[in-house]
């Protein structure tokens, strides 16, 4: 559709033609015909920005239903730790149901921050490796175009990673994103250490996870290959595998990694709302909140609503 969007113009004055047949390389002498007629097909001004909106509609599009499931998932799991054993049968179509009535346009903000700082980011990125294979092009202004790509990259980071506790919070509460995304940072400046320590071994368990995968099927892989007479050379074949296992490993475990941070944050609420009575909603989880982390013997566990 928009390659057919343009213009076409009659090239009517002598050089005009001449000067297409010399751009066009064509072996067509003009002065062996008596009469000629030409024509020139011109793109539409307002097809050169279509494509930018295409890019940009897809990246918001690709960010939208990535933050969709990290909203289903955070609020299947708030909804299973506060309700116990009252918890709904199917929690995620619950959550489902819940995004869909209430809670699409805190994704459509959140994805829409993603997306004013990724786009830059890909564009700078793009010109980058342009002035890479072009000889012409200076250091200095490729490391001020790495300089900004770097910075774009972790304001991108930054944002995604608000974004994930901002819409636990939103699971959690019920709130807009603006009011969700100030709940989620206060609580994770307040719980600083408890959040580094969450993450640091958190993470180090689902990459230990994520690997353990990847060595079962490479060996696994390489001793059905080693029943194969005419295979020879293994590295190729099992490389694949291991990568491709890697991959679909690191996109199932990811799903532990959304859980515990949405653990994280309903402990924290719980805390909030029944910590000071004693009846909290999880008792394991009650248990790891009474913990005291602190040197002075305070309890650092700081409620979610200040």
């Amino acid at each position: 559709m928009l390659n057919s969007s343009g213009n076409i113009q009659l090239l009517n004055s002598r050089i005009d033609k001449e000067a297409l047949i010399g751009q066009q390389k064509l072996d067509l002498p003009i002065t062996r015909f008596k009469k000629l007629t030409l024509v020139e097909y011109v793109d539409a001004t307002w097809v050169k920005y279509m494509w930018w909106v295409y890019i940009i509609g897809f990246v918001w599009i690709s960010e939208f239903i990535t933050a969709c499931q990290e909203l289903v998932i955070a609020g299947a799991v708030a909804h299973w730790y506060f309700r116990g054993k009252d918890a709904n049968t199917s929690p995620v179509c619950s959550a489902i149901g819940k995004l869909v009535s209430y809670h699409l346009g805190s994704v459509a903000c959140g994805s829409l921050l993603i997306t004013i700082f990724k786009v830059p980011r890909l564009i700078l990125t793009y010109i980058h490796r342009k002035m890479e294979t072009s000889r012409e092009s200076s250091s200095c202004a490729q490391c001020g175009l790495k300089s900004c790509s770097c910075c774009f990259y972790c304001f991108e980071n930054f944002i995604r990673f608000l974004n994930h506790n901002a819409y636990t919070v939103v699971a959690i509460e019920g709130t807009s994103f603006c009011k969700s995304s100030k709940i989620a940072f206060s609580t994770l400046s307040s719980n600083a250490l408890q959040l580094a320590v969450v993450n640091g071994v958190g993470d180090f368990i689902l990459f230990l996870g994520k690997c353990f995968v990847t060595a079962t099927t490479g060996s696994i892989a390489l001793l059905f290959m080693r029943h194969d007479s005419k295979l020879h050379f293994y590295a190729a074949p099992i490389f694949i595998v291991c990568l491709f296992s890697f991959f679909i490993a690191h996109c199932v475990i990811s799903l532990f990694e959304i859980v515990i941070d949405t653990l994280f944050l309903c402990v924290c609420e719980d805390q909030n709302l029944n910590g000071e009575n004693g009846r909290w909603r999880q008792s394991t989880f009650a248990q790891i909140g009474r913990k005291n982390i602190s040197i002075n013997g305070q309890h650092e566990l700081s409620p979610m609503n200040q």
